[in-house]
């Protein structure tokens, strides 16, 4: 009994000296552990602002060279030779304009001098000043790109570019989202007949500097409802890479026979009427064209793959080109301020291709195109004619496809719930 009880006491004192020894390894001071931890830098173009005082500034109108280097002991002959080596190659900068940003650095403690000028939005030009010494340095902002989703509905006496711009301060970015609906849906859409209350939706990577956007990377997909008709569109490439372009949600390629419109950015000016008054002639002549006013030079796209038929001039259509689709089908773009180089009869011309350039030769009153459609060779209204459909991918292809789009169509959709709520409850409201 005494030795079951020694043995006790021995496992208790062992236990305990034990677990002294895990407090004492937990406990003692670890150099690692308790490393100092730097803080974060206060960074501006790389330099630290705790070591840098710095002022930030606008070019002013007629403000020189001279005027830029004054804050530092520079010479006159220093800052000459300077601006000249700013005009090679891999600077190109000859000047500066009036109103971008400069910042000038003068560190605190030693003589060192900086100053970063910005001649772009994209990049930034650092001069380096020592000595009576400047070292010229171009470096490139860092470009982030995001995923950004755009939405808008059509009000009334509006257009797609004026919705588009309620998202951007940029009208470089309301155009290029435009353009790329207007390609996108320039089959199966009449940007020129849009309805109130048209939605659009559009998914893109959006390139951006300084939290800026600036560009389009990548459209992804979109989503366009004309006149109730809900149209999805997707942009797919296959692994094999044998298939690829804008496809609808059941594997129906977007393209169609003949594009919408010759021109983008345009309106319609007179459209095809039987009983129209001429604005020149003054008298009563059938219109059998379609007329988009656009600003001179606008280009003429063919509405279609065919070959050139006629390329020339006549009193009343002035600068024109015809195009022959095929037996049945035949275009023609009147009043160009020039045809485009190259195109003549026998060249063959794919759809979307430029052939001219808007004008107003001819019997016409202001800037437009005006385009002609044949149908077994009698003129009729393009906006009125039913196409074909396009085909849709090959039937081992597809089920990929969706299970490809699976995802993004089911992100669309919840947009689009979205939006009709919205609208619900602005209409109750």
């Amino acid at each position: 009994m005494k030795n079951l009880f020694f043995i006790t006491i021995v496992l208790f004192a062992v236990t305990l000296t034990l677990s002294c020894n895990r407090s004492k390894e937990v406990t003692e001071f670890n150099p690692v552990q308790f490393a100092k931890i730097d803080k974060p830098k206060n960074l501006l173009f790389g330099f630290d602002l705790d070591y840098y005082d710095h002022d930030r500034d606008t070019v002013k109108s007629g403000m020189t060279w001279s005027d830029l280097f004054s804050p530092f002991d520079v010479s006159t002959y220093v800052i000459n030779t300077t601006v000249e080596r700013l005009k090679d190659s891999l600077i190109n900068l000859k000047y500066l304009v009036a109103g971008r940003t400069f910042v000038t650095f003068k560190h605190k403690e030693e003589g060192k001098g900086h100053i970063v000028y910005e001649p772009d939005p994209f990049s930034y030009i650092t001069f380096e000043i020592e000595n009576d010494s400047i070292e010229v340095i171009r470096k490139n902002k860092p470009i982030e790109i995001n995923e950004r989703t755009v939405t808008g509905i059509i009000e009334p006496n509006s257009n797609l570019s004026v919705e588009m711009s309620k998202n951007f301060d940029s009208y470089s970015m309301t155009a290029e989202l435009a353009s790329y609906l207007e390609g996108i849906y320039a089959w199966s859409i009449d940007f020129f007949r849009l309805q109130p209350n048209d939605k659009f939706i559009i998914v893109y990577d959006e390139k951006s500097v300084d939290g800026k956007a600036y560009g389009v990377e990548d459209v992804k997909y979109a989503w366009f409802e004309h006149s109730g008709q809900g149209l999805y569109a997707f942009y797919y490439k296959d692994s094999l890479q044998d298939i690829s372009g804008w496809y609808n949600e059941n594997g129906e390629e977007m393209k169609r026979p003949f594009l919408k419109a010759p021109v983008q950015y345009s309106r319609i000016s007179s459209s095809f009427n039987l009983g129209r008054f001429h604005p020149v002639l003054k008298r009563k002549k059938a219109h059998l064209g379609t007329d988009y006013a656009a600003p001179t030079g606008t280009p003429i796209y063919s509405t279609a793959d065919g070959t050139i038929t006629k390329a020339g001039y006549t009193g009343g259509n002035g600068n024109y080109v015809k195009v022959r689709h095929n037996k049945t089908y035949e275009t023609q773009y009147l009043h160009m301020s020039r045809i485009k180089e190259g195109i003549r009869p026998g060249v063959f011309v794919k759809q979307g291709d430029v052939i001219g350039y808007v004008g107003q030769t001819g019997l016409a009153t202001g800037p437009h195109v005006c385009y002609r459609f044949w149908k077994n060779g009698k003129q009729i209204d393009p906006r009125s004619e039913k196409f074909p459909k396009s085909e849709p991918m090959k039937e081992e292809a597809i089920p990929q496809y969706l299970e490809f789009i699976s995802p993004y169509k089911a992100k669309m959709d919840e947009i689009i719930q979205s939006m009709e709520e919205t609208q619900i409850k602005n209409i109750n409201i």
